[in-house]
């Protein structure tokens, strides 16, 4: 029987995140890459499980989780923006969990080019990003992250 968590990768996260590697300056394409990205714990984690019980499920992806964040730190923040995509804004958890730096879809945004530029501010063959604003109020991109997660879960898939 084929893994589920390759198919999902090599259906999903690997075009997904090609595409955004594409074009590094569209927000869709960025959003849609942190989100297959965060998806792809439930695919590990859920891996052969035959166990339908949420809390045992939600176990298996906590482990998971856990085990990409000691080896990719960059999954936090992918986690982050994923979420704040999917919910708009997030709620404080009153569980112990790793601080959340992105908490609300407003965070997430890209440089304007230079044809959506003011007239006079554009800059010919000027860098367009996709980035967040942290909680700290400093901007982190989200290709380096996106990359950095997605070698990580080609990794995890080789062991």
């Amino acid at each position: 029987m084929p893994s589920t968590a390759q198919t999902f990768f090599s259906l999903m996260v690997e075009p997904t995140v090609a595409d955004f590697i594409q074009f590094p300056f569209d927000i869709r394409r960025g959003l849609l890459a942190a989100m297959v990205l965060n998806h792809m714990a439930d695919h590990m984690a859920l891996e052969g499980c035959t166990s339908t019980d949420r809390s045992h499920m939600d176990s298996l992806l906590k482990t998971t989780r856990e085990r990409m964040l000691s080896k990719c730190p960059d999954f936090q923040f992918i986690r982050d923006v994923a979420d704040a995509t999917k919910h708009a804004k997030l709620s404080v958890s009153k569980r112990v969990e790793a601080p959340r730096e992105v908490s609300s879809s407003n965070q997430i945004s890209a440089t304007p080019g230079l044809f959506q530029a003011p007239f006079g501010e554009g800059v010919f063959a000027e860098a367009v990003i996709v980035f967040a604003v942290l909680k700290d109020g400093s901007s982190k991109p989200l290709l380096p992250a996106v990359r950095s997660v997605l070698e990580a879960w080609k990794t995890e898939l080789l062991q």
